[in-house]
């Protein structure tokens, strides 16, 4: 793929379907619907696969994982930190304003910090766009009824 730029928009596309697997080329075509001979640039068919592979796991995950990567007994500095960019990579830090940075931040602290699993579990299935007084409710909820049940035995 040499010098691909310089090529026409639609020689562009066939390198690129030729360097991708066969799986990925049938993902484009019957999960994406984006033919061969799309008008799309080969820029906008790379950002709509990687939207599409996030989209297959859970957001939440994806942030729990980066919080919790430690570096393993004797892996290298490079190794994981390469390991931790790509974890990074895979979640969106800080999109949009800095109010909403500031709650994506909190709720994953959030996240990391619940002990119950069965909360995490609840939290984890909330939907990606849940605001922080979203998650916060969750969490109130959960020990109001944890409390009003133990009460009750």
């Amino acid at each position: 793929m040499l010098d691909s730029q310089r090529l026409p928009r639609h020689k562009q596309l066939i390198q690129l379907r030729m360097a991708v697997s066969l799986d990925v080329q049938r993902i484009l075509e019957h999960t994406l619907g984006i033919a061969p001979d799309t008008s799309l640039t080969v820029t906008e068919v790379l950002d709509t696969l990687q939207s599409h592979f996030k989209s297959q796991r859970n957001e939440a995950l994806r942030r729990r994982e980066l919080l919790c990567c430690k570096q393993a007994d004797g892996e290298s500095f490079s190794d994981f930190f390469v390991r931790l960019k790509n974890l990074a990579e895979e979640v969106d830090l800080c999109t949009g304003n800095a109010m909403t940075c500031a709650e994506i931040q909190l709720k994953m602290v959030l996240l990391m910090g619940e002990r119950d699993e069965e909360l995490i579990q609840r939290l984890i299935s909330l939907d990606t766009g849940a605001s922080l007084q979203d998650v916060v409710t969750c969490c109130r909820s959960f020990e109001a009824t944890r409390h009003t049940a133990s009460a009750i035995y």
